[in-house]
C-alpha cells in the first residue's frame, strides 16, 4: 500500500478549491480524479504530486502558470515525506492481478506485442522521429483508400446511365419535337465514400504504434474525403484539424501540443464514452465506418469499456478493430474487455504497421456487404 505521510488530507482535498478560487474550471469529477491518483500513484516527491495535479486539474497548456504558482503557494516548495512503503516491491501490483481485474494475454514478441498497458496519467510532450517511408507501400495504401465502401447519396441526379427515367425532362423535351419522345432521359442517385472515423489509442502500451497510427491517419485525411480522428489515453483529444496540414511531420510535431496524453495512461472506456456524450461527436459515427485502433488493454472496469463499444456499433455502419496484438497467429481476445466487445465488432484486424493496415482497408469492402457481428463468429469458428 502506498501512503502519504507529508502532506495532511486537507490539505490536499483542499488544493482543487484552491485551484478554482485561482480562476481555473476545476470540476467535482476531476477533483476526484486528483485524489483517486495520489492515493493509487507512486509519490516519490513533491514533483510527483505536482504532475498528478497537472494531469487530472488543468485542462489544456494555457492553465498551467496559474496551476504552477497555485501550487507553490498552497503545498509551498518543501519535500514530500510519503514514500511507497516498500519500494523493492513497487511493481507487484502491476504483476499480480487484484481481485476482479482482467487477465491479459501472453505478449507477442517484438514490436507488434505491445506493452502492458498504464494504469497512471501523465502528460508530456511526444517527440516524433522522422521516417523514411516506403513510396511503393504508401503508393498501395493510396490505392487501398480509394477502395472504402461508398453508398448512395438521398437526392436523384440527371445521368445518362441512370435507372430512373426523368419524366419531366424527357416531357419537355417531347414537346419540342411536336409529341414525339426521341430520347429518354435519366435519373441516378450517386454514390459517395462512406465516413470514415479513426480512434487511435496514444497511452503506454501503444507506444511502439502510435505513431505509425497517425501517419496513417495523416494519408486517410489527405487523401479521402470526410475522415475524421480523434486520440484516447486518458481523455479524448481531436486532432482532424491539425492532420490536414500537408506536411506528415510537420502535422504531427503539432500534434505533440495537442494531444497531451502520448505514452500516459489507459482508459478506454472512459476515453469512448466522453466521445459519445457530445452529440456533435457521436453525429460523425452515424453512418461511418468505425475503425478502433488499440491493444484493447483496460486497465480499469471494463464494463465502461463495453458499454459504449455496444453504442459506438449500433451508430456505426461497420466498427472494426485492429491490435498490434493480432500480429501473432495464436491472438485470442481473451482479456474480459476484449471478450466483452467481441460480439460488438464486425472484423478484428493485425495493426502492426503500414502494410497490415492496407489489408484490413481491403477488407472492408467485403465486411460492408456481411452480416454484423462477423468478428465473434469468425473466432467461434477457429475454436
Amino acid at each position: 500500500m502506498r501512503v502519504v505521510t507529508g502532506i495532511a488530507a486537507d490539505r490536499l482535498a483542499g488544493f482543487p478549491s484552491a485551484l478554482r478560487e485561482a480562476g481555473l474550471s476545476v470540476d467535482p469529477g476531476s477533483a476526484a480524479d486528483f485524489l483517486r491518483a495520489v492515493r493509487l500513484c507512486r509519490l516519490r516527491g513533491i514533483a510527483d504530486l505536482q504532475r498528478i495535479g497537472r494531469v487530472t486539474l488543468t485542462n489544456g497548456p494555457n492553465d498551467f502558470p496559474i496551476y504552477e504558482d497555485t501550487f507553490a503557494a498552497w503545498f509551498g516548495r518543501g519535500t514530500l515525506a510519503g514514500k511507497v512503503s516498500r519500494p523493492e516491491q513497487d511493481e507487484g501490483p502491476r504483476a499480480e492481478k487484484a481481485k476482479g481485474s482482467e487477465t491479459l494475454l501472453p505478449q507477442a514478441e517484438g514490436a507488434a506485442a505491445g506493452r502492458v498497458a498504464a494504469d497512471d496519467m501523465s502528460r508530456g510532450h511526444k517527440a516524433f522521429g522522422r521516417l523514411a517511408q516506403d513510396p511503393s507501400e504508401l503508393a498501395r495504401l493510396k490505392r487501398a483508400l480509394d477502395l472504402l465502401p461508398t453508398l448512395e447519396r438521398r437526392a436523384w441526379r440527371p445521368s445518362p446511365a441512370g435507372r430512373r427515367i426523368d419524366l419531366s425532362r424527357t416531357m419537355r423535351a417531347a414537346r419540342r419535337t411536336f409529341g414525339e419522345t426521341l430520347r429518354l432521359f435519366r435519373l441516378a442517385r450517386p454514390r459517395r465514400r462512406r465516413k470514415l472515423l479513426l480512434l487511435i489509442d496514444v497511452s503506454g502500451s501503444m507506444k511502439a504504434q502510435s505513431e505509425t497510427y497517425l501517419r496513417f491517419a495523416h494519408l486517410a485525411t489527405r487523401r479521402a474525403q470526410r475522415v475524421e480522428t480523434f486520440c484516447f489515453g486518458t481523455r479524448l483529444s481531436r486532432v482532424t484539424a491539425t492532420l490536414r496540414h500537408g506536411d506528415s511531420d510537420e502535422a504531427l510535431s503539432r500534434l505533440s501540443g495537442i494531444v497531451l496524453d502520448f505514452d500516459g495512461g489507459t482508459l478506454i472506456g472512459r476515453s469512448l464514452e466522453e466521445f459519445l456524450s457530445v452529440s456533435r461527436y457521436a453525429a460523425l459515427v452515424r453512418g461511418a465506418i468505425t475503425v478502433v485502433l488499440s491493444d484493447g488493454l483496460e486497465r480499469g472496469d471494463p464494463s465502461a469499456m463495453i458499454h459504449a463499444i455496444g453504442r459506438l456499433a449500433r451508430l456505426s455502419h461497420r466498427l472494426v478493430w485492429a491490435t498490434p496484438l493480432a500480429a501473432d497467429p495464436n491472438y485470442r481476445p481473451a482479456t474480459r474487455g476484449m471478450a466483452g466487445v467481441l460480439p460488438f465488432i464486425d472484423g478484428l484486424f493485425d495493426g502492426s504497421g503500414l502494410p497490415a493496415l492496407e489489408r484490413m482497408l481491403r477488407a472492408l469492402g467485403r465486411i460492408s456487404r456481411l452480416a454484423r457481428g462477423q468478428a465473434a463468429r469468425s473466432f467461434a469458428r477457429s475454436g
